[in-house]
């Protein structure tokens, strides 16, 4: 927590569940990455099999969001 930036990956199904703690339930010691909901320049990078826990409205949520992150053509 005492870094300027955090940054998490989430690569595959394996890893839905920690995902799905870490955005969408109460911070918690069983999950230590939920932690990252008070850090101020926290950031997650997933893959869609990774969100496969979360609830449709916060997957929408979040890419939506980060629609023109999403499009590799805007990287160009």
């Amino acid at each position: 927590m005492d870094a300027q930036e955090v940054l998490i990956m989430v690569n595959g199904h394996g890893k839905a569940r920690a995902l799905q703690h870490a955005i969408e339930e109460p911070i918690s010691h069983m999950w230590t990455v939920s932690a990252l909901q008070m850090h101020q320049h926290g950031i997650i990078v997933c893959d869609e099999a990774a969100c496969d826990e979360l609830k449709v409205a916060t997957f929408n949520y979040f890419k939506d969001i980060e629609r023109n992150n999403l499009n590799p053509d805007s990287l160009l």
